[in-house]
Formats: C-alpha cells, sequence, structure tokens
C-alpha cells in the first residue's frame, strides 16, 4: 500500500468572505474528484487508502452514495463537527486544524507514519507519478516532499505576483516531520489578518532545507483542474487566473516542467 492520500474538504463555506460556488456545486467537485482518483487507481497494481476530511457538517451519506467501487481502493470518511472550527479565521486556520484532528483519528496515517495531502475540490490528473516519486529518492526516508516559490523575477519585472510561497495543496509529509514543525500552528494563521498558510509552509521549507528526507520541489509539475475557489484581487487576471485548464496556466504548467527538468535546484 502506498502513502495514505489525506482529501481536505468543507462542503459548504458557510458564508467565507472570498469563496465561491454553492454547497451543491462544490460536492459535485468532490464526488468528481475522488471518482477520478478511483478510477485512476483502480488501473494500478497497489492498494490504495483515500482519507475523506470533511469539516461542514455536511451529510456524508450524500457523497458516498454517488461513488465509484474498487476492489484496491478503500475510503475512509472522517466527519469533524463545525462548531471546532472558525470560520472567520478563512481557510488557512481551519484547513490545518483539520489536519490536526485528522491525524488524532485516522489509523491508517497513524500506521503508515505519513500521508500525502491533497485538496478535494479537484484532481491532481498525475497525482499518481507524484506520489511514486516520494519513494526511495536517494535512499532517504522521506520527511517533507513539497513545492515552493523563492525567487525574486516576479520582483525583477515589477509585476504584482508574490514570488515566495509555499504550496499547500499538495505535499507529502512524515508524522514526524509534521508533529515537530506544523502541528498546531493553526492557531498562529489567520486569513483576515494576512497570515497565511502559505507562508507558514515557506518559513519550514526554509527552515529544513538541506535537511535529510526533505525535498523543497517535485521533480514533476503537478497538473492541477478544475478552478480555484477563491476570488482573485484587481490588476491580477492578466497575470494570473483561477482556472487551471486555462491558457495560461498550461503555459506556466509546460515552463515549470521543462524548468524542472533543466533547473532542478531553481524554485520556481
Amino acid at each position: 500500500m502506498l502513502l495514505p492520500i489525506l482529501l481536505t474538504a468543507s462542503v459548504d463555506t458557510r458564508g467565507m468572505k472570498g469563496a465561491k460556488f454553492s454547497a451543491e456545486e462544490r460536492e459535485n467537485m468532490y464526488v468528481d474528484t475522488l471518482n477520478f482518483y478511483i478510477r485512476d487507481f483502480s488501473r494500478r497494481k497497489e492498494n490504495f487508502v483515500l482519507v475523506f476530511a470533511e469539516n461542514s457538517g455536511w451529510s456524508s451519506a450524500s457523497i458516498m452514495s454517488k461513488l465509484l467501487v474498487a476492489p484496491n481502493v478503500k475510503l475512509e470518511y472522517i466527519a469533524l463537527k463545525p462548531e471546532l472550527f472558525l470560520q472567520e479565521k478563512g481557510k488557512s486556520y481551519n484547513e490545518m486544524k483539520l489536519i490536526d484532528l485528522v491525524i488524532e483519528r485516522a489509523d491508517c496515517i497513524k500506521q503508515a507514519g505519513a500521508f500525502f495531502k491533497v485538496t478535494g475540490r479537484y484532481p491532481i490528473l498525475n497525482l499518481y507519478k507524484m506520489i511514486k516519486e516520494t519513494y526511495n529518492r536517494e535512499g532517504v526516508k522521506m520527511q517533507f516532499y513539497c513545492d515552493c516559490k523563492d525567487h525574486r523575477v516576479y520582483e525583477w519585472l515589477h509585476l504584482p505576483i508574490n514570488g515566495h510561497m509555499g504550496e499547500c495543496r499538495y505535499y507529502a509529509v512524515s508524522l514526524d516531520f509534521y508533529n515537530k514543525y506544523l502541528r498546531g500552528k493553526y492557531e498562529e494563521l489567520d486569513d483576515s489578518k494576512g497570515k497565511y498558510v502559505e507562508n507558514l509552509f515557506l518559513e519550514v521549507i526554509r527552515a529544513t532545507k538541506g535537511y535529510p528526507g526533505v525535498h523543497c520541489r517535485f521533480r514533476t509539475q503537478a497538473h492541477l483542474t478544475g478552478a480555484g475557489g477563491h476570488s482573485i484581487g484587481k490588476g491580477l487576471a492578466f497575470f494570473y487566473s483561477t482556472d487551471n485548464d486555462s491558457c495560461s496556466q498550461k503555459c506556466k504548467r509546460c515552463i515549470r516542467q521543462m524548468l524542472r527538468w533543466i533547473m532542478p535546484w531553481w524554485k520556481c
């Protein structure tokens, strides 16, 4: 069995500032994502565990009734009470608290001693390849495997884009590393005050750079799909699209994949 795959979800945003899509639309996105992975993994030789963690109180039966079944794919649904979360603090606080709580409850994650976290709302088309990449790299046990960008190119070009940010939509992490560097950090996060999880990840990446088993870049460029769940600021639409299948995003994916092959040391 490969690393348990943790999909985080909040079907009903309950008025979270900046969130898009209705709860019904979001439910369909989560179902489509789960079914994509079930279909894809059913073609593989390995066994898989999908941990679907939801924190808005949405009906688990409504989602489970629409899912496909595959003999080598097990789904564990973890429902967390909405009262445990603070909507006013935004996605960063609530998602990291959700992960803390899931780790306490998911036996498969405890047994594996690690997990691969992905967003639950849209699929990563090449997730299987990314998961396989975390195994046996340089013969060192994986501690933290992520993507980050930490460069000054946008600043040099005077573009209104942040070139220093950790990626939190997907990453692989051991429980030892998570408990030491990430557990409980949700208390420091608050989107309304500009304290984002992406910044936390970048701080952790910078602090652990060069540690055995810590990799700040996948060799594979993640092929994200779907649309981002939050609106973008004024003036950014020319440089950035929330549609992961847009021409601009496809172009960025292609460029970044080439850079990962020819300049693996540069965090773009």
